[in-house]
């Protein structure tokens, strides 16, 4: 089984903030909370970091680069590789999203048996074309199957990279195994701190969505502010006679 990961952060606020009203409660993926009022789990694969926009906040953890994902979806035959162009000088490391649309060999008597397909990985380093990734792909699968690998230690830009087949292609029904290559990612380390920003990071197995895209909806307690010191920020209401003072309490 393959799992693709939506991986995002978003700035929800300028801070600080007092958090959310309830755990996991109050984050909603595509307007359904990620666990109910009993601590189910309605939405599974979830990910959840945040901070609520202090001076000195740390890094959000496992949010440690960004990328910007080129979605190409297509098929990779034995004598055609596929080939691009990087031209960004400030990425440090590719990712690679590849697989097979179905994997499968069927015999004379109809058993349907696992079997294998061979890519390549090559960069374009100084004018000539190298092998970076050896890549075997085995098993059996009648639905689209989709893994990935990083390539660091990147050359100059620009440079060219290709997804090459090296198993033949298939000229038989009897044989399925077609190899697609669905995107590159241009990824930079990155480990921001979002200073007064009150920030979310969300991790989700996007599959479970299909095609729908998938929204993010967060309820949370709003900025600490100076209030006056005789108000209850839960109830919003005053007691008694304020004396002139204030306290911070979140809006």
């Amino acid at each position: 089984k393959s799992t693709q990961l939506l991986s995002v952060i978003d700035a929800i606020s300028e801070g600080p903030i007092e958090g959310p009203v309830n755990g996991l409660q109050s984050v909603l993926v595509n307007q359904t909370p990620v666990v109910d009022r009993d601590g189910n789990t309605n939405i599974h694969g979830v990910k959840v970091v945040y901070r609520v926009g202090e001076q000195e906040q740390t890094p959000l953890e496992g949010f440690e680069s960004s990328g910007a994902e080129t979605v190409l979806g297509v098929q990779v035959k034995y004598d055609n590789p596929v080939t691009r162009t990087i031209t960004a000088a400030n990425i440090d490391r590719l990712r690679f999203t590849f697989g097979v649309q179905s994997l499968v060999e069927a015999n004379s008597k109809g058993d349907r048996n696992p079997t294998s397909v061979r890519l390549q990985i090559h960069l374009e380093r100084y004018g000539q074309w190298v092998v970076e990734k050896e890549i075997t792909i085995t098993g059996k699968t009648t639905t689209q199957y989709l893994a990935s690998v990083i390539v660091d230690n990147l050359p100059p830009r620009p440079f060219g990279i290709r997804m090459v087949r090296v198993t033949a292609d298939s000229t038989t029904d009897q044989l399925q195994n077609n190899t697609v290559w669905s995107s590159y990612t241009e990824i930079i380390d990155v480990r921001q701190r979002y200073p007064n920003t009150a920030v979310i990071g969300l991790q989700v197995e996007s599959e479970q969505f299909g095609s729908q895209q998938v929204t993010r909806n967060y309820h949370f307690f709003g900025r600490i502010i100076h209030v006056p010191s005789n108000y209850d920020p839960v109830a919003r209401t005053y007691s008694g006679i304020w004396d002139g003072t204030f306290k911070p309490a979140y809006s």
